[in-house]
């Protein structure tokens, strides 16, 4: 507070009054130094503050007496306000003469709980006043306050009813009490200084009370708890002398004012799933109990968790939270409200309505957005990256303020106003509380917080138009394909405008069941579509037939609204006609759970983001076809959701692995591959928007894939060490019985080994373990040998990876590289490991384990791990030998798995392709780490030829020529993985000189092409050597 400006306020009338309060108490009396320099500015900005003194100054020197005024005070718990209630209340039993009658009684317990909300609110609004409370710290207290008053509200009533009645009990006997939601900020913790309370009354079971002793009384349990909601309600709400507790609003209940007072919990499921409206879900997230039972507490939370939370991604909040806020903003204009801090534009309710947006889209599949507290969940959605750090910073000081400006306004006169006061003294009141310097200061600084508000709200919700959108796109122009149709290329929007109206009559015309096939396909050549027969199959399956007609009439209506929208985006595209047949796909597969079209309609950018994917990719295309639920990742905005480095990724993983560790086997599997799909689309959505280069897009793909290794290791890792205890053994270097723990390492090699991982690649991991010397066995009772441990590890592992799940597979594991192949053992000691690299490996392991990295393992492991690693890799080699033996692999690999076609070329497999390059690299790694030690430092390609540069073990010409085409190679093939498209392509002047110069440089270090031997290394199960299997997601 702004003191010398709140001193200005200070009349005539008001020094008197606090004068006459201050001569009242002792001259001894604690604290009167404080309330000399404080309490004069403190009253002239609240009048209501200058009458609670004024009027109760027992009050005054009760606070000074317990030092709750001073800087240093603690604020109060709740048991500490319910134990002064009772122990007020019990004062007041003694001093009576005679027993108070029920009206006097509640006469009694109305004046208890004013003046001790007088006395308590008079308490915060000190300490908020002079900056001794911040914020959180206030409406925490005030939220307390309401608690301690409702619940003694609730305790009273119920205590005289059961006096009248006897206890309500179940119809099994069990004593029941009434339950009381607090809606709204009650139940956020986060209450206004003068706030209404919504609430809604609940008890758990039909039945009766016990009676009184002598059998009378028998009343039904809606009776009763009518009663006790009655009751609190007079002794909350009424007006008194005092004044009044809290203003009660009961009106959120089940079907409002026109709906009965009380509903036990049966009725209110039957509610939810029957006649609940959309805006009540939104309601009841902030629902929280604040008297009943805790078994009916739990009962009630199981019925309201599903109806806010959805189990699947609820897009249908979107329309739902935009229609009510229009209706809000209709209500605002209506009333004259320009100012309303709460309700306008820029105001508290759209940043609750951005938070909880989210809440009821994804919590039903992220329990960590579950939270009544808007300031969690907009902290939340910045940390899992829904929302970009400073948007919710802007938003989170937003808030603050406006949850400021909403206090001060109130705190005056303790009257419930959102708006800003037009009255000059007022104003100066206001902009002293805040500290600012003047009403102009004021007003830009609330015109800041509210641009912020309003530019994030209409982000989310506001519809843009897909013309703007489309004449605005970066995709290829369609006057590549389709040169009659110049406006798809317009500069303006207006072009783009049009030729939407013309799109639609057009889908409208093929639609028509009276039209024939010719007419249809016309039609869409008009507007730049080669329509072909698998074009219009698929136009008719989603406009026609008895698909379409299952479809309800909303469903319809957002198909016929969406479809033009895609035509127009795919016009944009290097082949409109497949990018259509796509989305029409996508279409087809989602029109029955409209609520998804329902999203991509109402945000043109989420649609055009991606229409673009599927123009770009078929593999995409298809990834989300099978996974629907991904569409959810486009409304994230373009490089908010990457993660900077792997300790990131790592951090977020783990924060699922803690969420899962207590679910079913089954819960565990769908969630992380819901988990995984999404962040892949996030990644493709990133690479699209230009954010991620191609090896950006492979390092975020490598770590998420690390992060889920550890995670599915700790959760099939706990039952078997529940059941069978740890792993231990007393390795040979110790005494008998000085056993230690033994641990488990995963080996990644190839593509993840080499941080190349691509969006479908599979994972080639190996198993390592360290256990070794004597008893080898688990700790707990059923205690069972570290290899068979160990074993059922790995399969519970592959199991969990593997396995296809409604939700799809994790990821396709490979273990075919560990020593002796699929013959061998699936995880391996240490030592096994070091004594089979060092004697039995074929030289095209070793080329392999150049690539190898150790992606999950505790620190000493990693060591023995880089230690053999190095040693077997740092031998000393014959030159000669390895070059036959690596041209001899290379040559079987390029006839077994290249093109051989002198037209066309394999990519990866043929001459010149990257797998040349792959195997010069790991030549040069074999033939000199002996002597460059710092070869071994890396296992990615690129980083070990800048390691052969400055050793200079190449000519810097040869070295760039082997980056620019190993780029080059994996940049081509990674947009035919994503195509879904062969890697054999045919040549080209530009592929054959690459391809040449690649050989030219092959040839001068690994020598002339040698013929296809076989005894360097066959491996039985992979048929030539590392990373033979060749599919589409290998090239990416």
């Amino acid at each position: 507070m702004r003191s010398e400006s709140a001193s200005q306020l200070i009349t005539p009338s008001v020094r008197e009054k606090l004068d006459a309060v201050l001569a009242s108490l002792p001259d001894d009396a604690a604290g009167m130094t404080l309330l000399e320099r404080w309490l004069p500015p403190v009253c002239a900005v609240s009048p209501y503050l200058l009458r609670v003194v004024s009027q109760y100054p027992e009050a005054l020197g009760t606070l000074l007496g317990n030092g709750a005024l001073e800087h240093d005070s603690a604020s109060p718990t709740l048991d500490d306000l319910l134990a002064e209630l009772a122990m007020i209340w019990q004062s007041r039993i003694d001093a009576a003469d005679r027993p108070f009658d029920s009206r006097q009684r509640e006469a009694q317990q109305q004046q208890v709980l004013r003046q001790f909300r007088h006395r308590h609110l008079f308490r915060i609004l000190w300490c908020d006043l002079r900056g001794t409370a911040d914020l959180w710290r206030t409406l925490e207290d005030l939220s307390l306050l309401a608690d301690a008053c409702l619940k003694t509200a609730e305790q009273w009533t119920h205590e005289a009813l059961v006096s009248r009645f006897g206890e309500p009990c179940s119809e099994g006997g069990r004593p029941l009490r009434l339950i009381v939601l607090g809606m709204g900020k009650l139940g956020g913790y986060e209450l206004n200084v003068s706030s209404d309370i919504d609430l809604i009354c609940l008890y758990a079971e039909p039945g009766v009370t016990r009676g009184t002793a002598q059998g009378k009384g028998v009343i039904d349990n809606n009776e009763f708890f009518r009663r006790v909601t009655q009751g609190l309600t007079r002794l909350l709400n009424s007006t008194t002398v005092d004044g009044f507790v809290y203003r009660v609003d009961t009106r959120l209940r089940p079907f409002g004012e026109s709906g009965p007072l009380i509903m036990n919990l049966e009725g209110l499921e039957n509610y939810f799933l029957t006649q609940a409206r959309d805006w009540e879900r939104y309601a009841m997230i902030k629902a929280r109990a604040i008297t009943g039972l805790p078994e009916d507490i739990r009962e009630f939370q199981s019925l309201v968790t599903p109806f806010v939370y959805r189990r699947y991604l609820d897009y249908n909040a979107f329309e739902s939270l935009r229609d009510l806020k229009r209706k809000i903003a209709l209500s605002v204009r209506q009333k004259g409200m320009v100012d309303n801090i709460k309700l306008g534009a820029g105001g508290i309710r759209e940043i609750e309505f951005i938070g909880q947006a989210f809440q009821l889209v994804r919590g039903g599949r992220d329990e960590r957005l579950r939270s009544r507290s808007i300031v969690e969940v907009l902290q939340q959605l910045a940390r899992l990256k829904m929302l970009g750090r400073q948007e919710v910073d802007h938003l989170l000081e937003a808030y603050a303020y406006l949850r400021r400006v909403e206090n001060a306004v109130q705190m005056m006169r303790d009257e419930q106003v959102h708006s800003l006061p037009k009255d000059a003294q007022d104003r100066q009141r206001l902009t002293s509380i805040l500290d600012e310097a003047d009403w102009n200061s004021f007003r830009e600084t609330l015109a800041v917080h509210q641009r912020h508000v309003t530019a994030s709200f209409n982000d989310l919700f506001e519809v843009e138009s897909v013309a703007s959108v489309s004449s605005h796109s970066s995709g290829s122009s369609a006057a590549d394909t389709a040169a009659d149709t110049p406006a798809v290329v317009a500069d303006d929007g207006t072009a783009a405008k049009d030729l939407h109206e013309r799109l639609r009559d057009t889908w409208h015309v093929v639609c028509a069941s009276a039209a024939d096939d010719e007419t249809r396909a016309a039609a869409l050549q008009r507007c730049g579509f080669d329509a072909g027969e698998e074009l219009l199959s698929a136009i008719a399956g989603v406009s026609r037939g008895p698909f379409y007609q299952r479809l309800t009439a909303e469903s319809q209506e957002r198909v016929e609204r969406i479809v033009p929208m895609i035509m127009q985006l795919a016009l944009n595209t290097a082949d409109p006609a497949e990018t259509l047949l796509r989305c029409l796909s996508l279409v087809r597969s989602v029109a029955g759970r409209s609520g998804y079209l329902q999203v991509l309609g109402d945000q043109p950018a989420a649609l055009a983001r991606l229409v673009d994917l599927f123009a770009e990719s078929r593999w995409l295309a298809e990834f989300v076809l099978r996974q629907p639920m991904v569409i959810d990742e486009l409304l994230v905005g373009p490089g908010v959701a990457i993660f900077e480095d792997s300790d990131a990724v790592r951090n977020d993983a783990r924060e699922q692995l803690e969420r899962l560790r207590d679910a079913e086997l089954d819960v565990q599997m769908d969630s992380l591959r819901h988990y995984r799909q999404g962040r892949v689309m996030r990644i493709a959505c990133a690479q699209l928007d230009g954010t991620l280069t191609l090896m950006q897009v492979s390092d975020q793909l490598s770590w998420l894939a690390e992060s889920l290794i550890e995670v599915v290791l700790e959760l099939v890792r706990a039952p078997l060490l529940a059941r069978h205890g740890s792993p231990r053994c007393v390795p040979p270097d110790e005494p008998e019985g000085m056993a230690r723990d033994t641990s488990v390492g995963v080996l990644a090699y190839g593509k993840l080994g080499g941080l190349e991982l691509g969006f479908g690649s599979d994972l080639d991991l190996v198993f390592l373990h360290d256990s070794c010397g004597t008893a080898q066995q688990t700790s707990g009772d059923k205690s069972i040998d570290n290899s068979v441990f160990y074993g059922r590890l790995a399969q519970k592992f592959v199991h969990f990876m593997n396995t296809t799940t409604p939700a799809g597979v994790l990821y396709e594991i490979d273990l075919r590289l560990r020593p002796n192949g699929s013959s061998g053992v699936l995880v391996t000691g240490i030592d096994a490991f070091a004594n089979y690299q060092r004697g039995d490996a074929w030289t095209w392991e070793h080329q392999a384990l150049m690539r190898a990295r150790m992606v999950f393992g505790n620190a000493h492991l990693r060591d023995r791990f880089e230690r053999i690693r190095t040693s077997v890799l740092a031998q000393r080699r014959s030159e000669s030998e390895l070059r036959a033996a690596v041209a001899s692999m290379r040559e079987r690999m390029r006839v077994s798995l290249g093109a051989n076609d002198p037209d066309t070329m394999h990519l990866k497999q043929d001459a010149g392709g990257v797998a040349d390059i792959e195997f010069i690299v790991q030549f040069l790694v074999l033939a000199h780490a002996a002597e460059h030690p710092a070869l071994l430092e890396h296992t990615d390609n690129m980083r070990v030829l800048e390691v052969v540069e400055a050793e200079n073990l190449l000519p810097v010409p040869d070295i760039q020529l082997l980056r620019e085409s190993y780029l080059a190679l994996r940049e081509r093939l990674h947009r035919l993985a994503l195509q879904k498209e062969s890697s054999t392509v045919p040549l080209d002047d530009s592929l054959v000189s690459l391809r040449n110069a690649v050989i030219e440089l092959r040839t001068r270090v690994l020598g002339p092409v040698p013929a296809a031997g076989v005894e360097q290394g066959a491996s039985p199960e992979q048929g030539v050597g590392p990373e033979q299997g060749v599919g589409p997601e290998q090239g990416a």
